[in-house]
C-alpha cells in the first residue's frame, strides 16, 4: 500500500472507539482522557526510539517498535496508524537505511494526526 492509499484509510476505526465510548459508559469521556494520555506517554518514546533504530539500521528494533505501536493504536481505534506500522513491520527486513527513516517519519506524522483526531472526538462527547 502506498502513502496515499494510507490516506484513504480511516484515521479512527469507529467501531473500536464507539466500543470504548460504551466500555465507559458515564465515565466514557474521563476514561477515554486517561487511555489518551496513556497512550502518548508510552507511544511518543517509542517514536523516538525508532527514528534512532531507523537511522542505525536496525531492523529487529524496527520491527518490534512498530508492532508495539500498532498494537496500541489499534486497541484505541487508530485504524490508519495501526495499518501504516503493521505495513512498515511487515517491510523492515526489506527496506534500506533511508526508507526505515522515511518510513519512521511517515509513522510518526500519522501518530500526531491521529492524536489530534482522538482528541477531538472525544470533546465532541464531553
Amino acid at each position: 500500500m502506498t502513502l496515499s492509499q494510507y490516506a484513504q484509510t480511516p484515521i479512527i476505526d469507529r467501531d473500536q472507539f464507539d466500543m470504548l465510548i460504551a466500555t465507559g459508559e458515564d465515565e466514557a469521556v474521563a476514561m477515554l482522557n486517561e487511555l489518551l494520555e496513556l497512550y502518548t506517554g508510552e507511544a511518543e518514546p517509542k517514536l523516538k526510539e525508532l527514528h534512532s533504530a531507523a537511522a542505525l539500521g536496525d531492523r529487529q528494533r524496527c520491527n518490534r517498535i512498530a508492532h508495539a505501536l500498532a498494537g496500541a493504536s489499534a486497541n484505541l481505534g487508530g485504524l490508519r496508524l495501526a495499518s501504516l506500522c503493521r505495513a512498515y513491520e511487515n517491510s523492515v527486513q526489506s527496506q534500506s537505511v533511508e526508507q526505515l527513516k522515511t518510513g519512521a517519519v511517515h509513522i510518526e506524522e500519522t501518530y500526531h494526526i491521529t492524536v489530534v483526531e482522538m482528541r477531538a472526538e472525544v470533546a465532541k462527547i464531553s
